[in-house]
């Protein structure tokens, strides 16, 4: 015994050093995104003060409005992260958010040669909104909007009118989220910009321009249909690459997935087996398949480092970058700190739960498949009852149809 206990030591500084070089690299990845983003944001008012021939104490204004901005917008990311474990795991989500943000300085560049009322602002918050989320969207095109002001491009009026655009962007990428029929989200963004334009050109002449009734219709014209292709656009790509990120960290080749096979084969096998039929239950009721078949497969990872589970379970997740929606269930584990919160973790929970019963038993005891219904209907009512599902927006509809399941396929088990 004396003799392992250096090779153990050994074995736990390598991992140890590891974590750490994987952080330190995850760290400088991070930084040298933040500072090309930080980049982008100055060069953009340099170059639209180029463009509207600024005086030098005007370009020194423009120079210190992109620091200003580059600080409170880096800043904030670096809040998220810390406070809600956003976008932690892996540089390749800055990195979206960063070329946006380099295709929204370009363009904002480009606007500078428009006239008011034609730049079609909502665009700039709508792309924030769709790779990052609303209040960053928001504040990136509050940025650009004054950067236009700063350039002398804008008065009051058209600056409060290019904020009403900003926060309509914002709102597009909830309704193309939410309403099924988008038809109508568009052509509520084509009446949104329209009438701000007019209202606002209204509030500043007091009264009606032909030439502003016309920008006002091209203008809510390619902001609808703008927000909606970038929507089509930015946003599936984002699901498909997450897509892809939860069919990775399930392959065999996974190093994750390889530790719990040297582990236990045991629980592998449970997991495999809690992938697959919380895959098939999250399919039934409309919840994300691919985030229930890889929160069922790592939710026993705590196991591995011992107790507590649920720590242990969240510390292995993000220093193998799992992506947040599977720490989110591991940080939920059996309800031991926090309840389910989603509908996925609800159904792993409940899998979970029934396989480990199935696991426990004796083939002669479930002989009989009235054994096996008992069994699924026992488990899920103690569950149920005892307010386990009471914040993850379980319906008791999606109850009875992953209950009728698990009876139905109790073979799986």
């Amino acid at each position: 015994m004396k003799e392992k206990a250096p090779e153990t030591t050994k074995e736990n500084t390598t991992k140890t050093e590891t974590h750490a070089s994987v952080k330190d690299s995850s760290r400088g990845r991070r930084n040298l995104i933040f500072s090309g983003m930080a980049l982008c944001g100055i060069l953009e008012c340099v170059f639209s003060g180029i463009i509207r021939n600024r005086e030098p104490y005007q370009m020194a204004v423009l120079i210190f409005l992109g620091i200003l901005y580059s600080v409170t917008f880096l800043a904030g990311m670096e809040l998220y992260r810390i406070q809600k474990d956003w976008f932690y795991e892996k540089a390749r989500d800055y990195r979206y958010i960063a070329g946006w943000y380099a295709v929204s300085c370009t363009a904002a560049v480009l606007f500078e040669y428009l006239p008011e009322y034609t730049r079609p602002v909502l665009l700039l918050a709508a792309g924030g909104a769709i790779v990052s989320n609303s209040f960053f969207g928001m504040l990136s095109g509050i940025f650009h909007v004054a950067v236009f002001a700063v350039c002398g491009q804008e008065n009051a009026y058209m600056l409060l009118c290019d904020i009403f655009l900003l926060a309509g962007g914002c709102i597009a990428v909830t309704f193309f989220k939410e309403i099924r029929n988008r038809r109508w989200g568009i052509i509520f963004l084509f009446l949104y910009v329209f009438d701000c334009i007019l209202i606002f050109s209204f509030i500043r002449t007091g009264q009606l321009n032909w030439n502003v009734l016309l920008f006002g219709a091209c203008n809510g014209a390619v902001s609808a249909a703008g927000a909606w292709l970038l929507y089509q656009t930015l946003y599936r790509y984002l699901q498909n690459s997450r897509k892809q990120e939860l069919e990775r960290i399930l392959k065999s080749e996974f190093g994750l997935v390889q530790a719990v096979s040297h582990f236990s084969q045991a629980d592998y096998n449970h997991g495999r087996k809690v992938s697959e039929i919380a895959r098939n239950c999250a399919a039934l009721v409309g919840a994300d398949p691919d985030v229930a078949a890889a929160g069922g497969f790592y939710y026993r990872i705590g196991r591995m480092e011992g107790e507590p589970y649920v720590e242990n379970g969240v510390a292995l997740a993000r220093s193998n970058h799992l992506p947040r929606e599977i720490v989110g269930i591991l940080r939920e584990y059996n309800g031991e700190q926090q309840l389910p919160s989603t509908l996925e973790s609800a159904i792993v929970h409940i899998v979970d739960s029934v396989v480990a019963k199935f696991d426990v038993l004796d083939r002669a005891t479930l002989s009989s498949s009235w054994n096996q219904d008992m069994l699924v209907y026992q488990t899920l009512n103690e569950n149920s009852a005892s307010g386990l599902y009471d914040q993850s927006g379980f319906s008791m509809n999606m109850f009875l149809k992953i209950r009728d399941y698990l009876i139905k396929e109790a073979e799986l088990f």
